[in-house]
């Protein structure tokens, strides 16, 4: 059965004077906000340190005569499920979890509890990546490795890799592996499951031109901006139900961000002046890297012809050209009947008009 923190943590306090009582349920934020050291010395006309201390020694009181068998169960359930984590898991993640979080409130008493359990280590957030508790302290030197190799690999492939990818790169346990996965800040995971680095515009996509480059890697075609813009917003506000949380239960529908429609104009503006797409149609765009050269209709029979280094029937022209444009045939036609541009020989094959 679960811990009912709030009743069955109340033995905790028998023992305590009012003082040591107050600081506690203050520091932890057992009856709503958490506080600092700072805050809770200024109230009660206390140094920080001495704040610090009082928890300290409190602590100590509490572990030696109050903790009781259930609670002796809930540090072997803490310990148990990092041990199936890999060592350590994510702060946010094992407050979030069912296991722990049944009711409200729950995160400042697991706060407590795994405070008072004494031999896990929470690793405090960085740069590099979010808090996170572990069953010792070296894990985080085992981290620390773990995530340069996993950076090392992906800038080496300069693709975003699935896990089962990652898992034959990286020695070790694969558990261990999810788990700093999850922990990092430098490597994330894409909409689609797999892992890169922080730096990628498809990993980590900054604006409307980085979210369209991940919508056309995706749809893997041709597609028009205002398709572009309307799978932006797809990407962006997933309709899909979000999973129960006591904590997320609390809050109220006014607090939720409106989403704001992505201006199809905007994409067909930002395209259109980056090179990483080219327009191959009547407002339809492709990426450069797919094959696709950028000009217009004129300018690709051009490159066709040049690149053929002889010259070609109506029909090979029309072939080649229509693999990179989105247009009719007549308008390859009307262009080839360019004479300033293209010669026509008397066997009806064209070539360039050399100046």
């Amino acid at each position: 059965m679960a811990l009912n923190y709030q009743k069955d943590c109340q033995v905790l306090f028998e023992s305590l004077n009012s003082r040591q009582k107050e600081i506690i349920f203050r520091r932890f934020g057992l009856n709503g906000e958490e506080k600092t050291l700072e805050a809770i010395g200024q109230d009660l006309g206390l140094t920080r340190e001495r704040v610090r201390q009082i928890i300290e020694m409190t602590l100590v009181k509490i572990r030696r005569g109050s903790v009781t068998p259930e609670m002796a169960k809930v540090f072997s359930s803490f310990k148990n499920y990092l041990q199936k984590n890999g060592g350590l898991k994510r702060e946010e993640l094992l407050f979030s979890d069912p296991l722990f979080n049944h009711q409200a409130n729950s995160r400042h008493w697991l706060c407590l509890l795994l405070a008072l359990e004494g031999s896990l280590f929470r690793a405090g957030e960085t740069k590099e990546f979010y808090a996170f508790w572990a069953l010792e302290q070296n894990k985080l030197f085992s981290v620390q490795k773990l995530l340069k190799l996993i950076e090392k690999k992906l800038s080496k492939e300069k693709k975003p890799l699935g896990i089962k990818k990652l898992t034959e790169a990286v020695p070790g346990d694969p558990s261990f592996l999810k788990s700093v996965l999850e922990i990092s800040k430098v490597v994330l995971k894409t909409g689609d499951g797999q892992y890169g680095l922080k730096t990628w515009p498809e990993v980590n996509p900054r604006g409307v031109r980085d979210l369209a480059l991940l919508v056309f890697k995706k749809i893997k075609k041709p597609l028009h901006f205002i398709k572009v813009a309307n799978l932006i917003d797809e990407f962006l506000f997933p309709e899909k139900p979000q999973e129960f949380s006591v904590v997320a239960a609390s809050a109220t529908a006014a607090s939720l961000p409106v989403p704001k429609k992505t201006n199809f104009q905007t994409v067909h503006n930002e395209l259109i002046k980056d090179s990483r797409f080219v327009l191959v149609g009547r407002g339809v765009y492709a990426l450069r890297e797919w094959g696709y050269e950028p000009g217009t209709v004129k300018d690709v029979i051009s490159q066709v012809l040049k690149k053929a280094k002889q010259p070609l029937s109506q029909d090979e022209v029309l072939k080649r050209v229509l693999s990179q444009r989105l247009v009719k045939e007549s308008t390859i036609l009307l262009n080839l009947g360019n004479k300033k541009c293209f010669l026509k020989s008397e066997n009806g094959r064209y070539s360039v008009h050399e100046a």
